[in-house]
């Protein structure tokens, strides 16, 4: 009898103890609410703390999926995890750094090892700044106006728009006029852009993207999360729409883009040139929406090493796609006809573009510039996305940049 009691006491313990490790267990995850995020998420939405955590939490378990589908390890253990290679791009140097040659090419967001604008573009530039002020919806300088700021460009600047939308609007010192629209679509890059309003592109340029959207394999029906087949120029239309603007009110933008699988592109610098090229089309389709956008603020994507990814944006690739950026500066400045913005000059066929903040450091190497470092403390468990304090960072960078350039701050804030 005693045996019998000590057994069936041991046997209580061990399913109490089992009962309390089942209680610190998370409960299942709900697919249905996993997949309503995921849409809130890509269609810009503002996602509360717990829905962010709810959402990465999701993303950690689709993660975890696949490497298990990927199979066991040659000695039949668990699947390994991708291993994060430091060799290509520990000795990458920030293009606002640059003392030496990268692959042929020069420091300096301007080239020549200058992080401004050369005097002629500046002075152009600063000509387009006056013209931004506070439009009616049929376009015409009203006191009682709006100046729309949109943003345009993929996941990781859909996620640093919204911080920065949040912050801005809270700012004392901007102006109640401008008007701030996160444009930026996840799961949407720079062809993608592209390609969706080619419409209103020569037939050349129309094939050329034809083509590269089936050698990087994106998508060319339906889309997910939209149900449309050409989705991001509809879409943001509607915000702006949703905003209180008209397309004529429209007159600045930050478009940070990149090319979502650069490899099948070939190597620096064809995958850079390939950007440099969509990116131009982007400025063109939307100078044709929007006939009022004067500047465009460019920036290159933040640090790709920490995901290890072969897809997505991995280093070098996304250091390089600093390259592409530039060279659409250096392409406006040097009288580029398909990135005219001077009615001068002939035909306006984009808005005149200039660098916005440079967001790349080289992981946890302080950059020179500022001592900015983009370590695995700012991005998300899936080690590709920034998070809070990734987004403080770019925000913090982005505010500063429109308070303070001479240019930005006539119109940004209140009292400039």
């Amino acid at each position: 009898m005693k045996t019998f009691r000590h057994i069936l006491a041991v046997c209580v313990l061990a399913s109490f103890a089992v009962a309390l490790h089942a209680a610190d267990e998370p409960p299942p995850i709900d697919v249905a609410r996993g997949k309503q995020l995921m849409q809130k998420f890509q269609a810009g939405e503002t996602l509360t703390p717990e829905e962010q955590a709810y959402l990465d939490r999701v993303r950690e378990e689709i993660r975890k999926r696949a490497g298990n589908r990927s199979g066991p390890s040659p000695k039949g253990g668990a699947a390994r995890p991708v291993a994060v290679s430091t060799n290509d791009w520990s000795a990458l140097v920030p293009i606002t750094d640059m003392t030496a040659p990268y692959k042929g090419e020069d420091g300096g967001l301007y080239g020549g090892g200058r992080n401004e604008p050369p005097e002629a573009h500046r002075a152009a530039y600063l000509k387009e700044a006056e013209q931004i002020v506070p439009r009616d919806a049929n376009g015409a300088p009203a006191g009682s106006g709006k100046i729309g700021f949109i943003t345009i460009g993929f996941s990781n600047p859909l996620i640093e728009s919204a911080a920065f939308k949040r912050v801005a609007d809270a700012d004392p010192q901007k102006s109640p006029r401008v008007v701030i629209v996160n444009g930026c679509i996840g799961g949407r890059s720079a062809v993608m852009w592209a390609w969706d309003g080619a419409d209103v592109l020569p037939k050349a340029e129309q094939e050329r993207l034809d083509k590269e959207m089936d050698v990087v394999h994106m998508p060319k029906g339906v889309r997910r999360n939209s149900g449309l087949e050409k989705d991001t120029w509809p879409t943001l239309a509607k915000r702006i729409e949703a905003a209180g603007l008209s397309p004529k009110q429209v007159q600045v933008a930050w478009l940070k883009h990149v090319e979502a699988n650069p490899k099948p592109l070939g190597e620096f610098p064809a995958h850079a040139r390939a950007l440099q090229a969509d990116i131009t089309a982007i400025l063109q389709i939307a100078r044709h929406h929007y006939p009022n956008l004067r500047v465009v603020y460019l920036s290159s994507r933040t640090f790709g090493g920490w995901s290890g990814r072969e897809s997505g944006s991995p280093e070098p690739y996304a250091y390089e796609s600093g390259f592409g950026t530039r060279w659409i500066v250096q392409s406006q400045i040097r009288g580029d006809a398909a990135l005219n913005f001077d009615p001068a000059r002939g035909e306006v066929k984009a808005p005149l573009v200039l660098w916005g903040p440079y967001l790349w450091a080289c992981g946890n190497s302080p950059r020179k510039l500022d001592g900015m470092v983009w370590s695995e403390n700012d991005v998300r468990a899936d080690r590709l996305h920034p998070n809070d304090a990734g987004c403080k960072k770019t925000t913090a960078l982005l505010l500063d940049f429109f308070k303070t350039d001479t240019g930005a701050k006539r119109w940004f804030l209140a009292k400039p």
